[in-house]
C-alpha cells in the first residue's frame, strides 16, 4: 500500500465538547478510543473516554509522566473511522504487531501512528496506549493511574490501515484457508456497538437490537441502547423520532433524554453465520448468577445443554432488560449484582427489586456452536 496515499481523518475535540461519531477504540471495548496529542511538537498516542454524551479526561505518556485532565489543556484528536462521505479504498484493522510490522514493510499494511507514534492494545491487560516504533517499548496507564510498560511486542495489537473493504479482505482470507482444506469456526467474543449521537438521523441501514416485536406497544420500536455516565455503562432503550434518534436512560433515580443525552451507542444485531452466535431474550428466572473474572450467566437450557452457551449482554453487570410499567414493557436495564430493575418514561422513574425481577426478560447472546463461515 503506497504511504502518503492514503490519509487518516483527525478530528480536534476539547474536553467537554460533544463526542463525535464514529471514532477508532479499542478492539471489544466500548469506552477506550484512540487519541492523539501533542506535547511540545511531539505526538503521543493515547487514550480518551466518552462521559454522559461528552469528550472526557484523557490519558497520555511521555516521558514517564502521566498527562490527563488539566494537564493535556487545549485540543485533543480523536480518529474517524468513517467520514460517510464516499467509500474507502481501505479499513481499519487491529493485528498483532509482529505481524504488522513484517506486512508494513512489504507494503500491504500500514501502522496508524505520527512520527514513532503508535495507538496500542494489550489485550491481556485491557489496556489502550502508545508504542514507540523505534524503541519497540509500550506504555500504559492502568485503572489505578500507574504506567505499566513492555517491551513484548507479540502481546500487543496495533491500528493498521489495510487496503480494500474488510468484507473483501475477510473474504480473501476465507478463501485461502478453504483452498488448503480448512473450515473456520468464527470466534467473534465481542458484542457489535456504534457510536451515535442524540438527534442524528436514524441508522435505517443498520439492523439494530430491538426488543421482541409480540410485546405489547407502547406507540414506538424500542432499541438496545448504551451510554455512560460518572464512567459508568447505562442500558437503556432508542427509538426513531422523526427520523432522527432519541433515547432514554436512568441513572441516580433520574430519566436523561433529550439533548442531554449527546453521545450514545447502539447495539448493532449482526447475521448469526457471519460471527458465530444470536441474541436472544429470556427471563431473569431462567438464569443463576456465578462470579470468576467476569460476571457471567447461563440459562437452565444451557445447563442441559452445554454445547449451546448463553451469555448475559452485559458491561459491568449491568444487562438490556424489558420493565413492566403499568401493563406496558419498557426497555431499560438490570443490574444483575443486586437485582434491581430501572426504566423512565416521560421523567417518571420505575425500579423493581427482589421477586419482581424474576419475571423480566433480559438479554443474552447464543454462541453458535456448529456456525461455520463458508
Amino acid at each position: 500500500m503506497e504511504k502518503g496515499i492514503i490519509d487518516d481523518i483527525w478530528t480536534f475535540q476539547k474536553v467537554g465538547t460533544p463526542f463525535p461519531s464514529n471514532v477508532a477504540k479499542a478492539p471489544g471495548e466500548t469506552n477506550k478510543y484512540v487519541a492523539l496529542w501533542y506535547k511540545h511538537g511531539k505526538p503521543i498516542m493515547g487514550r480518551a473516554w466518552n462521559d454522559s454524551g461528552v469528550v472526557k479526561v484523557c490519558t497520555f505518556v511521555t516521558d514517564n509522566k502521566i498527562y490527563s485532565g488539566p494537564d493535556v489543556g487545549g485540543s485533543i484528536q480523536l480518529l474517524i473511522m468513517d467520514p460517510g462521505e464516499k467509500p474507502r479504498q481501505f479499513h481499519y484493522d487491529w493485528v498483532n504487531y509482529k505481524k504488522a510490522q513484517s506486512l508494513t514493510m512489504e507494503g500491504k499494511y500500514e501502522m496508524v501512528r505520527c512520527e514513532f507514534s503508535a495507538s496500542v492494545y494489550w489485550p491481556d491487560q485491557g489496556l489502550l496506549g502508545c508504542v514507540n516504533t523505534d524503541k519497540l517499548i509500550a506504555h500504559f496507564v492502568d485503572n489505578d493511574g500507574q504506567i505499566k510498560s513492555t517491551k513484548r511486542m507479540e502481546e500487543l495489537l496495533v491500528l493498521c490501515k489495510i487496503a480494500g473493504s474488510k468484507e473483501s479482505h475477510v473474504s480473501e482470507k476465507e478463501k485461502e484457508k478453504s483452498s488448503a482444506g480448512s473450515s473456520n469456526r468464527l470466534s467473534n467474543v465481542f458484542n457489535d456497538w456504534e457510536d451515535y449521537n442524540w438527534g442524528s438521523p436514524w441508522p435505517v441501514n443498520r439492523n439494530v437490537m430491538s426488543t421482541p416485536k409480540n410485546i405489547p406497544s407502547v406507540g414506538f420500536d424500542q432499541f438496545v441502547a448504551l451510554w455512560y455516565r460518572h464512567g459508568k455503562p447505562i442500558m437503556g432503550r432508542a427509538w426513531p423520532k422523526n427520523g432522527r434518534i432519541e433515547a432514554s436512560f436512568v441513572d441516580s433515580n433520574r430519566e436523561f433524554t433529550g439533548a442531554t443525552v449527546g453521545s450514545l451507542q447502539l447495539l448493532i444485531s449482526l447475521p448469526p453465520t457471519t460471527v458465530g452466535y444470536d441474541y436472544v431474550w429470556m427471563t431473569y428466572g431462567q438464569v443463576f448468577l456465578f462470579f470468576s473474572f467476569i460476571l457471567y450467566l447461563f440459562s437452565s437450557q444451557a445447563v442441559d445443554y452445554r454445547d449451546k452457551d448463553y451469555v448475559p449482554v452485559h458491561l459491568s453487570y449491568i444487562c438490556p432488560a424489558i420493565v413492566p410499567v403499568d401493563g406496558k414493557l419498557l426497555l431499560g436495564q438490570v443490574n444483575m449484582k443486586t437485582e434491581c430493575a430501572t426504566v423512565a418514561m416521560n421523567g417518571t422513574v420505575t425500579q423493581l427489586d427482589g421477586g419482581p425481577v424474576k419475571s423480566i426478560f433480559v438479554l443474552c447472546r447464543q454462541e453458535m456452536a456448529e456456525t461455520m463461515l463458508i
